[in-house]
């Protein structure tokens, strides 16, 4: 319906519009002619017969034009001269024969425009026709509707909406449903169209989105490419530093191999030359060493013996020479040699001068024995050890590492598992025990090897065959570790007293001196007196 109500619309609009156009132009073409009329009768005289057609004419073409009267008047103005002035010349017969032509022309236009306007009018009528049949049918459809929702149509009802849908102008819904269809198909078409663009778009972004990644791919397989390339020549470069760095662990290996080798050969040297050295001034053995002590500084009677007898020389050569050497050049006899520190598991003693050390009370800050350094008698060249006389209780053993000496140490209780090998420890403690111990002190069994070096035996070459009661009684002795904190700790203000050795002996035992014994038997002195076995008691040399 709203199509049509405007296309009747537009219909008269275009016939009201085209009429008083054409009138408008006919007015003013007949103006215009009018002044040509009257110019030209002011130069020649116009027959009567000429001007008789002109405004026949004129007349003829007067009833097209809507408001006649008032475009005529400048006509009749322009013709009044031409009739009264009669003596002037008569116009050209070009001019009347183009006016005559031009006013066919417009008489034929506005028959036309005659035509057209009535057929227009047929048209709006029809129009108006179908649009009141239509209307009415939509009426007659609206109400039938009604009645149907409601349930009251009657037969007779339907009949008549049938027969008002017949009236309807077959050519009107043909045309109203074509330009529906128009109408659904371009919305249909735009809607496809915007659908088209969303489509293209998409595939536009997704378009530069793969060229974007392609182009990152490129860059990344470049790269890829690059690195490869690297890895390449680092693995070329690591295959060769490994080769180069097997080649020097197999010439380390073979050096250290060598070295143990060299070592071991040294220490088989030293050993034999010891022995050689042993044996030419002291004797083969066996070896007893004689040590006079004073358990009261000033007070003779306080004086007790303990007797050594030294590991066989052929277990520990070195050690037993050095020690016999130092006795020998008066090391042990002379000075302050004493027994000062008791560390519960060993009684510590020490030769002149150590007791001037600042650990142990004295004064001296540096190396106390650089007299016995001089004369080569200080240390032991390498850790001499041998399983078969290990650290049990009351053997002697030289203090220290990674060079032992020239302080010894007696053994109050048995210390083959720390201060004999790591061999010895692990078959002693058993795989197990040996692996949580390993992993306690040196954070796994792995570890062990780079702390062999700092695991080194001490040398053990003797053992205490008199006077045990003599060191239990030495051994019960009082530390600056027994006394009370503050006692310990007694200083006068504004001095730093030096720091102690917390298992220092509050008494040192002095040594009175020391002497190798010549012609020493164990059986010949056990009637002179009777001493208790600890640890073994006494042995041979024979069971040693």
């Amino acid at each position: 319906m709203p199509y049509l109500l405007a296309s009747l619309l537009l219909l008269l609009l275009l016939c009201t519009y085209q009429h008083p156009v054409s009138a408008g132009v006919f007015g003013r073409k007949a103006d215009k002619e009018a002044d040509k009329e009257g110019s030209a009768s002011e130069d020649n005289t116009v027959p009567d017969a000429e001007a008789e057609a002109v405004t026949e004419n004129t007349a003829k073409s007067a009833p097209a034009k809507p408001e006649p009267t008032a475009k005529t008047e400048p006509t009749k103005t322009k013709t009044e001269p031409t009739t009264n002035n009669t003596s002037k010349p008569t116009r050209p017969p070009a001019i009347i024969e183009a006016e005559a032509r031009t006013a066919r022309e417009l008489s034929h236009a506005v028959g036309k425009l005659t035509k057209d306007l009535k057929t227009c009018n047929v048209r709006v009528d029809a129009i108006e026709e179908g649009f009141q049949n239509l209307y009415s049918a939509h009426l007659g459809n609206v109400d039938g509707l009604r009645k149907c929702k409601e349930g009251v149509l009657t037969t007779d009802e339907l009949d008549t909406l049938h027969a008002n849908l017949d009236k309807v102008n077959p050519a009107l819904v043909e045309q109203a449903q074509a330009k529906e269809d128009e109408k659904k198909r371009s919305r249909r078409n735009e809607e496809l169209a915007s659908k088209h663009r969303v489509l293209i778009h998409s595939l536009e972004d997704q378009v530069e989105s793969l060229v974007r990644r392609e182009r990152s791919w490129e860059r990344t397989i470049s790269e890829l490419v690059a690195r490869r390339d690297l890895l390449e020549r680092r693995e070329g470069a690591w295959e060769r530093t490994i080769g180069d760095l097997m080649g020097e662990i197999e010439i380390r290996a073979k050096r250290e191999n060598w070295w143990e080798e060299m070592k071991v050969e040294m220490e088989g040297r030293i050993g034999a030359l010891s022995q050689i050295a042993v044996v030419e001034r002291f004797g083969p053995g066996p070896h007893f060493v004689s040590m006079h002590i004073l358990l009261e500084e000033g007070n003779p009677s306080s004086q007790r013996e303990l007797i050594f007898q030294l590991a066989p020389l052929s277990l520990m050569p070195h050690s037993i020479h050095l020690f016999l050497s130092q006795i020998a050049e008066g090391y042990w006899s002379h000075g302050t040699p004493a027994i000062v520190l008791n560390a519960q598991h060993v009684l510590q003693a020490c030769p002149h001068p150590c007791l001037d050390n600042v650990d142990l009370g004295g004064t001296n800050k540096g190396y106390p024995y650089n007299d016995m350094k001089r004369a080569g008698l200080d240390v032991v060249s390498f850790q001499e050890y041998s399983p078969r006389f290990p650290h049990e209780k009351y053997t002697i053993g030289f203090a220290g590492r990674p060079h032992s000496g020239p302080e010894f140490y007696i053994n109050l209780m048995d210390n083959t598992l720390d201060h004999g090998t790591l061999d010895e420890r692990k078959k002693r403690m058993g795989p197990t025990k040996y692996a949580a111990w390993a992993k306690e002190v040196f954070g796994g069994a792995e570890e062990v090897a780079k702390s062999e070096k700092g695991m080194e035996p001490y040398p053990c070459f003797g053992k205490l065959v008199k006077g045990f009661d003599t060191v239990d009684d030495i051994a019960e002795g009082m530390t600056r570790a027994s006394l009370p904190k503050e006692e310990s700790e007694e200083g006068e203000e504004g001095e730093e007293e030096p720091e102690l050795d917390e298992n220092m002996l509050l008494r040192p035992v002095k040594i009175a001196s020391v002497s190798i014994l010549e012609n020493y038997s164990i059986e010949a002195s056990a009637g002179e007196g009777q001493e208790k076995e600890k640890g073994g008691g006494s042995t041979t040399n024979d069971e040693l």
